[in-house]
């Protein structure tokens, strides 16, 4: 067996690019000794430089030194450079109140992303396996989950890759073997007081025998489907919430248009956007959020820690600290063509270039494109104003901006706050919401200058 049988995931999900970094997370166990080797067998034909990481954890005491000093020797085996760390995760357990795994898991993520920012890598290679998957799901699906859970260790999740998540533990073994490579083995993962291994020696044994000889392919199986199905939710609900992307609230009308799976989802990632994680969050809390978003009723959820809350006031819903109303203060700012322009007033920024015809590409909501001699003196953002009009996109005559809002559906608390572009005449664009007909690129534009609003 070579290294691209073991690493086909690799290949599949097109995991690695030439010239990039990676770090690569091993503990001494087998699977990570693999998936090691394996890359440096490979790391040559696809141009990636490796790294090695080793997080000493505490919990085996001399097992967990003796394993340390394991993988820096097959780091200096093989050349590679190494970056260890030693922790005390009972310490970490009981100053965060969790489980000894979930403490364990937390402290070796958090290793992992620094070390990974610190030395420029671009991706963290874990060695989790199809085995390590199917249990996965089976405990997700034990403790109670979504179709979420039944997705979990997908091949990819941000900079983390799997490439072993296609392989099964005895081809890992049969790698082992062939390459007569040694490796550590985890004394812990015998002990059926943990939840995992239960799964592990006893559950899945269980299943195979009494119900299905490929349980576990079968289970694999339901998370490769559960996967493209939540990938088809998250790029829906993306494209949902770009309506509030540079607004501070949602369209609590809109939002309750759509089916509860896509719902369910933006209330999670408005959640993890302002929480940072989804850790204490459960399925019962969203599905809290949902209903009373249903109902129609003015409400405020207190969130997991209290410090966030999901409020719907009128038609506006946003998921935040607890709202303090203000009026937006009146603003006008000369734009810096080219360069950046804050409008801290409204928590945005407004980025200016001049772009060849041939970079303009289809209308965003955050990104505008005109035709630089259309435009008549400097350009400036403001506050929308009483009388001002636009001609929008496509429109031959003009409209008031009031009705433009009314159309769009934009929430009375934003109007006050929506960024109006304008030169020494005309309305251009209205943020998120419409450009002018007036400043058009055509064929006959030479020059063009770029606007992209960044919320910060």
């Amino acid at each position: 067996m070579n290294a691209l049988d073991i690493l086909s995931a690799a290949k599949r999900y097109s995991m690695f690019a030439q010239g990039g970094k990676v770090l690569v997370a091993v503990s001494g166990g087998p699977d990570s000794v693999a998936m090691l080797h394996a890359l440096h067998e490979w790391s040559e034909e696809i141009g990636i430089k490796l790294h090695i990481a080793h997080l000493n954890h505490g919990i085996r005491g001399e097992e967990s030194n003796s394993d340390e000093e394991f993988v820096r020797q097959l780091a200096d085996s093989l050349a590679i450079p190494i970056t260890v760390e030693r922790v005390s995760v009972p310490q970490i357990r009981n100053r965060m109140r969790a489980g000894e795994e979930e403490a364990a898991r937390i402290a070796r993520h958090a290793f992992f992303q620094e070390t990974a920012a610190k030395l420029g890598c671009n991706k963290i290679a874990v060695g989790h396996t199809a085995d390590d998957r199917a249990e996965t799901i089976l405990l997700n699906i034990i403790r109670g989950t979504g179709i979420e859970g039944l997705a979990a260790m997908r091949p990819v999740t941000g900079n983390i890759v799997r490439p072993l998540i296609d392989s099964w533990r005895s081809e890992i073994e049969e790698y082992l073997t062939q390459h007569n490579l040694e490796y550590r083995v985890d004394t812990t993962n015998l002990d059926t007081t943990y939840a995992r291994n239960r799964v592990r020696h006893r559950l899945i044994p269980l299943l195979k025998r009494d119900f299905n000889p490929q349980v576990k392919s079968a289970i694999v199986r339901l998370a490769r489907i559960a996967e493209s199905q939540q990938e088809l939710i998250e790029r829906t609900a993306d494209q949902a919430r770009l309506a509030a992307e540079y607004r501070s609230c949602f369209d609590a009308q809109i939002l309750t248009e759509l089916p509860d799976a896509i719902l369910a989802q933006i209330v999670r990632t408005e959640i993890e956007k302002s929480k940072g994680d989804l850790s204490d969050v459960t399925f019962e809390q969203i599905e809290r959020v949902v209903e009373a978003l249903r109902s129609g009723s003015d409400f405020s959820i207190a969130l997991p820690t209290g410090a966030l809350y999901a409020e719907k006031h009128g038609s506006d819903f946003r998921i935040g600290p607890a709202h303090v109303r203000q009026t937006t203060k009146t603003f006008e700012l000369i734009l810096a063509v080219p360069g950046r322009t804050q409008v801290r007033q409204i928590g945005l920024a407004i980025d200016a270039e001049i772009v060849d015809k041939t970079r303009v590409a289809p209308a965003r909501l955050n990104v505008a494109f005109f035709d630089t001699a259309k435009i008549k003196g400097s350009l400036r953002v403001r506050n929308a104003r009483p009388g001002d009009r636009i001609r929008p996109f496509g429109m031959r005559g003009t409209k008031k901006l009031q009705d433009l809002f009314v159309d769009k559906k934009v929430p009375l608390s934003e109007r006050t706050r929506a960024a109006v572009v304008v030169d020494d005449e005309k309305v251009l664009w209205v943020v998120g919401v419409a450009a002018s007909e007036d400043a058009k690129v055509t064929s006959k534009t030479t020059n063009v200058v770029r606007l992209a609003a960044v919320s910060h």
